[in-house]
């Protein structure tokens, strides 16, 4: 339990660097630099929550909830960090995270969130299958759509909160968001059925 726990607050701290890069880089280059947090987490075999919700157990949903906290503990350590080497473009491109997500309903939050989650699911099973192309662009991707990832959004969160951006809207905000990553995270084996490959 207590290397589970480690793990999962590994990859929270490996997906908030990732954010923190976006944050100061942003656009394209950012959104590619980002990809870091994703490798890494696959490479080191880290417990990220959108990474493993499409293939636990559907009966494993608490044992995710814990997954989720701990990864959420890791990024307010990544948000530390990120307070103090924010600058211009990193209070910007948070502004516009923080603005496009107070102002997208709960609906449009749970559908978008459940694209973040095929793709990402899709990430891993391209690197389960020695296939890495899908981790490098599927980060991207989601970024450049503005599809909401929790655990991002979890340190996007921490850091605004650190800055004394903090309101309660966020809390909604982040419950469809990891709702709808949940959903689209399992939409790949549901589709797929017997031709998705359930390994956890």
């Amino acid at each position: 339990m207590k290397n589970f726990i480690l793990m999962s607050l590994f990859a929270g701290l490996l997906i908030g660097t990732g954010g923190l890069v976006y944050l100061r880089v942003g656009g394209l280059a950012g959104a590619v630099l980002f990809a870091f947090g994703l490798l890494s987490v696959v490479m080191c075999s880290a417990q990220l929550y959108t990474g493993k919700s499409g293939y636990l157990p559907y009966r494993d949903f608490p044992k995710l909830i814990l997954m989720l906290a701990a990864n959420a503990l890791g990024c307010i350590v990544a948000a530390f960090i990120a307070y103090y080497v924010s600058n211009e473009a990193v209070n910007s491109n948070l502004a516009n995270i923080l603005s496009s997500r107070q102002s997208a309903s709960w609906h449009a939050l749970l559908v978008t969130s459940s694209g973040t989650g095929m793709i990402m699911t899709l990430a891993v099973y391209g690197a389960r299958k020695q296939h890495y192309l899908p981790l490098l662009f599927g980060v991207p991707v989601f970024i450049l759509c503005g599809l909401p990832h929790c655990v991002a959004d979890a340190f996007y969160y921490a850091l605004a909160a650190l800055q004394g951006k903090w309101d309660w809207w966020i809390l909604g905000a982040w419950f469809w968001a990891i709702i709808g990553n949940y959903i689209g995270c399992n939409l790949p084996r549901v589709l797929m059925g017997d031709k998705f490959e359930f390994k956890v």
